[in-house]
C-alpha cells in the first residue's frame, strides 16, 4: 500500500469528514470488531482481508474437502462483490448530491449488519460470514484516506509497514509530519486491535446482539458525514 500525498500545501489543505482520524478511528474499531466477530462468533472466518480465507481454500482444495473449500469461497466472492458494489455506488452517486456515495456505502453496511444481528448461529453462519465480508469489502473500498494518507480500516498490514515508513522518513529527514503521518497509522493499528477486544468482551455477554455495537459506531460515522458543514472547522484540529 503506497502512501498517496501531494506537495506541502497539502498541509493545510482541507480534508472531508470522510478523511479525519475521527471518523477513521471509528471505521477500524468496526474492523476489528467484525474480524473477531466472524472468527470467534461464526464458525473460525476471516470476513476483513481475504488472505487468511485465501490460504484456508488452497488448503481445503489440496485436502480434497471442497466442501470447507466452498465454505471459504463464499467470504471471498462476497468481499469481491462488494468492492464492486461500492466503486458502482461511486460512478453513479458521486459526491454532488446532499446523500454523497459514501452516505450510502454506510447506510448499506448499517442495514446489512442489522439483519445479520438476526441470522442464527451454526448452520447459517456461511450466510452471516457472506454478508459481514460484503460489508467490509464497502468500507475497504469507500473509505480509503485518513487526512491525504492511503489506509485500510479492515485489517492491519498494510497501515503497519505504511507507519514504518513514515517513520523512516522521519528519522531521514526530521520533517514533523512524518513522525505525525506515522503516529497516525498505528493509531489507526491500535483502533483496529481495541476493536477485536471490544468485539471479544461483547460476544461474551451480548453475544449475536454484539453486532449493535459496530451498527452504533458506523451509525456515528454517517451522523458526522452528513452533519460536515458544522463540523469541519473541528475535523481540521482532529
Amino acid at each position: 500500500m503506497e502512501n498517496t500525498r501531494t506537495d506541502p500545501a497539502e498541509d493545510r489543505r482541507s480534508f472531508r469528514i470522510s478523511e479525519t482520524l475521527t471518523v477513521s478511528i471509528l471505521l477500524t474499531v468496526t474492523g476489528g470488531f467484525l474480524d473477531a466477530y466472524t472468527y470467534l462468533f461464526r464458525g473460525k472466518v476471516f470476513a476483513n482481508g481475504q488472505t487468511g480465507n485465501f490460504v484456508l481454500l488452497g488448503v481445503s482444495l489440496v485436502e480434497q474437502d471442497f466442501q470447507r473449500a466452498f465454505y471459504y469461497l463464499l467470504p471471498i466472492t462476497a468481499f469481491l462483490l462488494g468492492v464492486f458494489l461500492a466503486e458502482s455506488i461511486h460512478a453513479r452517486i458521486g459526491n454532488d448530491r446532499f446523500i454523497k456515495w459514501r452516505h450510502v456505502v454506510l447506510l448499506l453496511e448499517i442495514a446489512i449488519l442489522l439483519m445479520a444481528v438476526f441470522i442464527p448461529q451454526g448452520e447459517w453462519d456461511y450466510l452471516a460470514n457472506i454478508s459481514i465480508s460484503f460489508v467490509c469489502a464497502l468500507q475497504t473500498q469507500a473509505f480509503r484516506s485518513l487526512r491525504g494518507l492511503s489506509y485500510i480500516s479492515v485489517m492491519c498490514t498494510g497501515n503497519v509497514r505504511s507507519g514504518i515508513h513514515e517513520f523512516c522518513n522521519y528519522l531521514h529527514s526530521r520533517q514533523k509530519k512524518y513522525m505525525i503521518n506515522g503516529f497516525y497509522y498505528f493509531l489507526i493499528v491500535l483502533s483496529f486491535v481495541f476493536g477485536a477486544a471490544l468485539g471479544t468482551f461483547f460476544m461474551e455477554h451480548w453475544h449475536y446482539l454484539s453486532l449493535l455495537f459496530p451498527i452504533g459506531l458506523l451509525s456515528i460515522a454517517l451522523l458526522l458525514l452528513f452533519a460536515k458543514k458544522h463540523l469541519r472547522s473541528l475535523s481540521e484540529k482532529l
